[in-house]
This record gives C-alpha cells, sequence and structure tokens, in this order.
C-alpha cells in the first residue's frame, strides 16, 4: 500500500535530517546544538507522534477527487493542527517540528494528490504541485497579518525583513529545494557519497543559499550573512568529504552554539530533500 511506504519514508527523511553528524548548530547524534531544550531522543519521539499525521495528509491528496487545490489545502490544515498537539504531548511542549509540520504536510498532500493521477513520484512536480495547494491561503495569511501586533517570530521577521519564510518558499513551490538541495543530494548520491556526507554536503549548500528565517530570528542580518559565507566556505574545502572540511564542521559548530545560532529553517528543507529523493527511488524501473 502506497500510504505505508509513504509513512516509512516519511520516518526515515526525519530522522536521517536530525542524525546526520556533524551539524552546526543543530541537534545531532553527538550534541544539541545551539539548543538547549531538546536532543536526539526528542526528535526520536516527536517524529513518531507526528508521522501518522503526515501520512494522513498524504491519504487526503490520494483520495482527492476534486479540483479545487485550495480546499484540499484547508482539509489538511486541521490534521496539521492535531500533528502539532501530538508534537507537543511526545516533547513535553518542546517545539521540535511545528515548521516540519507544515512544509511537509503540505508535499504530502501534493505528493498523494500527484501520485493518484501518474501512479509514480515526480520531486520537482509535487514541489511545483505544493505550491498551487497553498498558494491563495498563504496570501490570505500574510493578508491578515495586524502589522501593530503580530502574533509569531515569522509575522514579526516578516514585518521587520519583508521575508516570507517558509510560507513564501512553500507559496513558490519550494525553489529552494527544487534548484538547490535535489540537485545537490542527486549528485552527491551519484557521485558516490555516503549517506551522512551527502545529506551534510546538501545541508551546507542550503545554507550558502537560503536566507533562514530560524536565523534570522535568533540573532540578525549580519548573521545571516555569515552564516552563508561560513557554509560556502566549507563546501570548498570539500564540506563533509574530507578531512579538514569535519574538522571545520565540528569547529563551526562549537562558533554556532556561542552565537546562539541554529539554521533549522535549512535542516527543514533538507528533510523535505531526503523524503523526495527516496520517495523517486520507489518508483518502479
Amino acid at each position: 500500500m502506497i500510504s505505508s511506504i509513504f509513512s516509512e519514508e516519511c520516518a526515515y527523511a526525519l530522522m536521517a535530517e536530525v542524525g546526520a553528524t556533524p551539524k552546526p548548530g543543530l541537534v545531532d547524534r553527538h550534541d544539541s546544538g545551539a539548543h538547549t531544550d531538546m536532543n536526539y531522543d526528542t526528535f526520536a519521539a516527536s517524529t513518531t507522534a507526528i508521522v501518522p499525521y503526515l501520512t494522513r495528509m498524504f491519504e487526503a491528496g490520494q483520495a482527492w477527487e476534486s479540483k479545487d487545490f485550495n480546499a484540499l489545502f484547508e482539509s489538511i490544515r486541521p490534521i496539521g493542527i492535531e500533528a502539532e498537539k501530538a508534537m507537543f504531548a511526545a516533547t513535553d511542549g518542546v517545539n521540535t517540528h511545528k515548521g516540519m509540520i507544515f512544509s511537509m504536510g503540505t508535499i504530502a498532500a501534493a505528493a498523494g494528490l500527484f501520485y493518484r493521477r501518474h501512479e509514480k513520484f515526480d520531486a520537482e512536480k509535487i514541489l511545483m504541485l505544493a505550491g498551487y495547494l497553498c498558494y491563495d491561503a498563504m496570501r490570505k495569511d500574510f493578508q491578515k497579518i495586524d502589522r501593530k501586533n503580530p502574533r509569531t517570530n515569522g509575522e514579526l521577521l516578516y514585518l521587520r525583513y519583508s521575508t516570507k519564510g517558509i510560507r513564501g518558499e512553500a507559496q513558490k513551490g519550494f525553489p529552494s529545494v527544487r534548484t538547490v538541495s535535489l540537485p545537490k543530494l542527486r549528485s552527491a548520491f551519484s557521485s558516490g557519497q555516503t549517506e551522512n556526507e551527502a545529506y551534510l554536503n546538501t545541508l551546507l549548500t542550503l545554507m550558502a543559499n537560503v536566507d533562514d528565517t530560524n536565523v534570522l530570528s535568533r540573532t540578525n542580518t549580519v548573521i545571516q550573512g555569515y552564516v552563508k559565507s561560513e557554509a560556502a566556505q566549507l563546501l570548498k574545502i570539500g564540506g563533509a568529504s574530507t578531512s579538514q572540511g569535519m574538522e571545520a564542521l565540528k569547529k563551526l559548530n562549537q562558533k554556532f552554539i556561542y552565537m546562539n545560532v541554529s539554521p533549522g529553517g535549512c535542516a527543514d528543507l533538507l528533510a523535505v530533500t531526503i523524503l523526495l529523493y527516496r520517495l523517486e527511488q520507489r518508483n518502479p524501473q
């Protein structure tokens, strides 16, 4: 049954992201990065809690018969709220995956809908479809922001920097995944890199190219630029594929911990990338 395959790959992708080690400023197998309220086990508990809800979003897309994509997105939003409650219950109130529930949930519904029509997975087309699903809802969300009283970090950053964060990324069909991380992950595996190397190098590529609102919310635009330049420099010396790069990664982690920097938005995009890559590998040959 295709929904069980999706569920399996979804759980794998979430744990593969957190398991990639060493990651700068992020939770991994060795430490908690710049986070004091969560660790690897917190993510494991959260993953177990939210995967059934992400699978329900995939199944909602797979069962969708109407051509009204906006209505499909609105139909999965309540499932997302349930997923958040399950996450908080599993983690004693720690926000491990709130952004991920939105990103992966939207993509899950799009993947289910695409599979219903084509009986295969195509990462780029699924991402574009995800953009169509949520476009109107995201436009309305931005219009409803109270400029005098922003309710979330995302709204505050939008008003301060005009950055739309993950909602803007989703609205455009996840261009950072389509044009940055998917090509990088594919080339990493085709060049014979191990899973850990491939995931770390893909993360670094995202960090070098994406404005991460998790970084912005903790710091400022100057530090955001620093994160990009450090990731680009790391890639120039081979990233996770060289001993020099791995040593530099460990040192960068210590710097990010000291600076309270966590590129969590890029980590979410990495997990989505891993999921889509592996779903394509499940296509009939």
